[in-house]
């Protein structure tokens, strides 16, 4: 009965979030999900990393929803947003007189999450100061506000992030390696948008649903070689990138957005209407094709075509012999 229960919870999460880009069908992000469903009924501290775009907010707050927490608040706080002082005072808070203007006590962002979950995002970013007060705190689960001295308890989930490689941040001595034990005890590393190109056309169709709202609820929806474009394109800025992208050609576009609409680095640009499109093209279906294992339905929804279109693209490039192979296989 637990296990359903929390099964049910975790589609019900996952249906509230898909606004939120928790959508996609691709092993990579299925391997998330995956281990999102595992470490979330726990009180495990958390460790995302991925590159900036890929979602980590995102994922943490689906651990948030589909954990015994789900009650309680989710604060989150960019360390790297916040200089060394203030980061201090805005996660452990301050007592009146601490410092110039600090006219009455404050609560910190850990005293606010008590029940709940604390989001440390870009947490690589820390002062080592800083790193060495949560470290006292992750050890008691105690602290004291800034300019105090009585110490406060919390009960508080943490779950922490960061795009940059931390065994290196480790190796240059800006990071703690006992802080980094504490944080990395279930470790979820999220893929880049260009590893999970077949997400593309099932994000791509929610974040334009999305838009509709802002654009009088005119629904846009992508012409061929729009939808090529995006298949090509390699995504430096990860699923934020791409919801930019199309809000901007929802906005330009009057029903069907085609590649005039879509603003991408140069060199994506010129192959759209080139050859090279094609090549780009035949190469994501190859690679959409192996990951379905060669079942064309899925395969057709994966890259937002219909199965006539998928044939057809099958018989153009000269897929048709490979794709029986598989099927076969």
């Amino acid at each position: 009965m637990t296990q359903t229960m929390r099964r049910i919870d975790f589609v019900d999460a996952r249906r509230e979030c898909t606004a939120h880009s928790v959508i996609g069908s691709s092993p990579a992000w299925q391997a998330v999900l995956s281990d999102v469903a595992r470490v979330a009924p726990t009180e495990t501290t958390v460790f995302l990393q991925g590159e900036s775009g890929t979602g980590k907010e995102v994922v943490a707050r689906l651990v948030h929803q589909t954990s015994p927490r789900r009650g309680g608040p989710f604060v989150a706080i960019n360390c790297a947003a916040l200089p060394e002082q203030l980061l201090e005072s805005e996660l452990f808070g301050y007592e009146r007189g601490a410092f110039t203007g600090a006219q009455q006590s404050k609560a910190g962002h850990i005293e606010l999450a008590a029940r709940g979950v604390l989001f440390l995002d870009e947490v690589s970013e820390m002062s080592l100061n800083a790193q060495a007060k949560l470290l006292r705190f992750l050890e008691g689960r105690e602290y004291q506000r800034l300019g105090g001295t009585r110490s406060h308890r919390a009960d508080v989930r943490l779950i922490a992030a960061s795009n940059r490689d931390m065994a290196d941040a480790v190796d240059r001595g800006t990071f703690r390696e006992d802080l980094l034990y504490r944080l990395q005890v279930f470790d979820i590393c999220l893929p880049a948008l260009r590893d999970r190109v077949s997400d593309i056309p099932l994000l791509a169709e929610q974040f334009l649903a999305d838009c509709a709202n802002g654009i009088g609820g005119r629904i846009c929806r992508l012409g061929e070689d729009a939808r090529a474009a995006l298949l090509a394109y390699d995504w430096p800025g990860n699923v934020r990138e791409l919801r930019n992208v199309l809000e901007r050609a929802a906005i330009l576009a009057d029903g069907e957005i085609d590649c005039r609409h879509l603003v991408l680095r140069p060199r994506i640009r010129t192959l759209s209407m080139s050859n090279d499109l094609g090549v780009l093209e035949r190469g994501t279906i190859e690679r959409v094709m192996r990951e379905s294992e060669g079942n064309k339905s899925k395969a057709a929804r994966q890259l937002g075509l219909t199965r006539m279109q998928l044939y057809g693209r099958l018989r153009r490039y000269g897929l048709e012999a490979a794709a029986k192979e598989t099927e076969l296989a």
